[in-house]
């Protein structure tokens, strides 16, 4: 028989038998994310379905996420229709503040190797840094797969991306998803599964790994996976996670296309207003002015960006000189903020800290900027309008290059503590 891709490979898995590029097939569904964003649309179609029963309710997981704290009366009303749906049915339900979707998904223990996982909202790619296949879908396909735990899939042709070489001192998995989206754009790698290969994956934690599967939805890319190496299985023995519904490619595999990067080659990088893929040196801004700074989301709001933050913060030493707003990706993330005492520095230095959410990233819940401003954020997309001024700008950067923003309201290099290069 061929040899299969990671995805080819996990799909025949969950079919019983062996699938390749370009077929259609019905497959089961280990894994169903909805929230408060596109759930209420769901469920709408559940209505219209007259959908009574739900034969797997224990596969779905329903994030209060998106509207936090909840901003109107009829975002309440939207909400509530979850948790009537969850009152009806035994399925997963997050309330507010315990955090964004795809970081409390792990926490919990809904994804494991070869999961095959689809959610309602595009940045389901996220969980292929676990080796799972996770595809964002509309809200009429996640009501199909709620209804009957299954959907078709036309099996995606597979990209790989080898990495060699090592990340230089400072730069970190934001810098590398941001060039990858540059070169990748909207179209070389649409309705592909992104594989991830050579030696230089070592150099990338599963925090980097998180953040390149999560900005590659993107480029509309149908998954993102990960390989289970050393490195990810040291973080499943961390975390309680079993290794053996690992999924690998087959050598001599058929890839639509081979992209080697090295990884010593990459330096700090901004996307620029109002594309992701519009990406620049952070050395050809000249030193920008800034007026607002965004550092978390589910992008860059784990303890490790926050650390890093709290790095450059202790090195320089005052205070924020713009507004700069806090985002912890988890209520155990904030938690950890809050023990090891790094919240209190940020507040002392003159940050706000949000509750948990999506909120700021998409201008659903407080963090508007104000007009004109230009915006530094850690999130994954800076569209027109995308946190909820149309005459605001928004850099996208890594958390360092963030926080150096934060502390001196321009673009400039995050060089401290032996990190020059």
């Amino acid at each position: 028989m061929p040899a299969q891709t990671i995805i080819e490979k996990l799909l025949s898995r969950h079919i019983g038998h062996m699938v390749y590029q370009g077929e259609t097939h019905t497959f089961p569904v280990d894994f169903i994310l909805t929230n408060d964003a596109s759930g209420p649309l769901s469920l709408q179609y559940l209505e219209e379905m007259e959908i009574r029963e739900i034969p797997y309710p224990d596969r779905i997981l329903m994030v209060i996420d998106h509207y936090v704290p909840c901003p109107d009366a009829a975002v309440a009303k939207l909400q509530q229709q979850l948790y009537d749906f969850a009152a009806r049915h035994p399925v997963g339900l997050i309330p507010a503040g315990e955090g964004i979707a795809h970081q409390v998904s792990d926490e919990l223990g809904y994804l494991k190797p070869g999961t095959l996982a689809i959610g309602g909202d595009s940045h389901t790619t996220t969980y292929g840094y676990l080796n799972c296949a996770g595809i964002g879908m509309g809200a009429s396909d996640v009501a199909m797969a709620m209804a009957q735990g299954e959907l078709w899939l036309m099996v995606p042709e597979t990209l790989l991306v080898e990495f060699t070489g090592s990340l230089k001192p400072g730069i970190s998995g934001k810098e590398v998803a941001l060039f990858l989206v540059s070169q990748l754009g909207a179209e070389r790698a649409n309705y592909c599964a992104v594989e991830f290969t050579g030696s230089g994956l070592t150099a990338l934690s599963m925090d980097d790994r998180r953040v390149i599967c999560n900005m590659l939805a993107e480029c509309n890319v149908k998954c993102a996976l990960m390989p289970w190496d050393d490195v990810a299985e040291e973080y499943g023995q961390l975390r309680g996670i079993e290794s053996k519904g690992a999924v690998a490619a087959d050598k001599g595999c058929s890839y639509r296309e081979i992209i080697k990067v090295d990884l010593s080659s990459i330096d700090w990088l901004v996307a620029l207003p109002h594309s992701p893929y519009q990406v620049a040196e952070l050395a050809s801004l000249g030193d920008m002015p800034i007026d607002m700074v965004l550092l978390g989301t589910c992008t860059n709001g784990r303890l490790a960006d926050f650390v890093a933050a709290h790095r450059l913060l202790q090195d320089w030493g005052g205070a924020f000189r713009v507004e700069t707003i806090l985002v912890p990706a988890s209520r155990q993330i904030y938690l950890e903020l809050i023990a090891s005492r790094l919240a209190a520095d940020f507040l002392q230095a003159g940050a706000m800290v949000l509750p948990p959410s999506c909120g700021p990233c998409c201008g659903s819940s407080p963090g508007v900027p104000r007009n004109g401003f230009k915006v530094v954020s850690t999130a994954n997309r800076n569209f027109l309008g995308r946190m909820g001024n149309t005459t605001a700008g928004i850099y996208l950067a890594s958390p360092l290059v963030a926080t150096a923003a934060a502390l001196t309201g321009r673009l400039v290099k995050p060089l401290a503590g032996g990190w020059q290069v």
